[in-house]
């Protein structure tokens, strides 16, 4: 565990640190994102978080193999199919960051990971760890055995609405960790 702490941390020095201005909202609801048909993009230019639906990238992947010819001297011009298209202007936008991300992905844009439930789970555990009142704890304990650990355990806080505020805190002090260091890994320095 020490040596991939240090590697990380030598990783970074490595980089040369960009400054960012990013949205941490939107980046915890990226992080903390449960629906495996969106994924969520960092704009490392402008700090944006855009979110791409599976069925959007779909959609723009019908519109290039119907539309774009590879052979063709002249250059693929997407506003100008979608135009054509019987789609909503909300529609038309998502294609269009979609396709933006898509052309500039590595280098300009680059994937938001989501929290693992596995991550998610080990939270609840160090958390538990904390709690003062033994009776709690152990009732914390045998709320997250088995199926519906989640739901338990937030169930059980919410009869304990102090220990349920410390939980907020605790897990949103995690995941803007896991976000700034994320963000190191990346090469950007988070401006507020």
């Amino acid at each position: 565990m020490e040596r991939v702490a240090a590697k990380s941390y030598l990783r970074r020095q490595e980089l040369v640190m960009k400054q960012l201005t990013v949205d941490w909202s939107e980046l915890e609801l990226a992080f903390d994102n449960s629906f495996p048909e969106m994924s969520y993009y960092l704009d490392t230019e402008t700090g944006r978080v855009l979110m791409v639906s599976d069925e959007i990238r779909e959609q723009l992947e019908s519109l290039y193999e119907e539309f774009f010819d590879p052979d063709s001297e002249e250059n693929f011009d997407l506003p100008a199919v979608l135009q054509q298209q019987a789609i909503t202007e909300w529609e038309q936008e998502q294609l269009l960051e979609a396709d933006q991300m898509e052309a500039g992905y590595g280098d300009r844009y680059v994937v938001i990971p989501t929290v693992e439930s596995r991550t998610a789970y080990e939270d609840m555990e160090d958390f538990i760890s904390t709690v003062q009142d033994n009776g709690l704890q152990d009732y914390l304990w045998r709320a997250i055995q088995g199926r519906g650990a989640f739901r338990y355990f937030k169930d059980v806080l919410s009869d304990h609405p102090a220990e349920r505020e410390r939980w907020f805190a605790y897990r949103d002090g995690r995941l803007r960790q896991r976000i700034c260091d994320w963000l190191a890994d990346v090469g950007i320095e988070p401006m507020s």
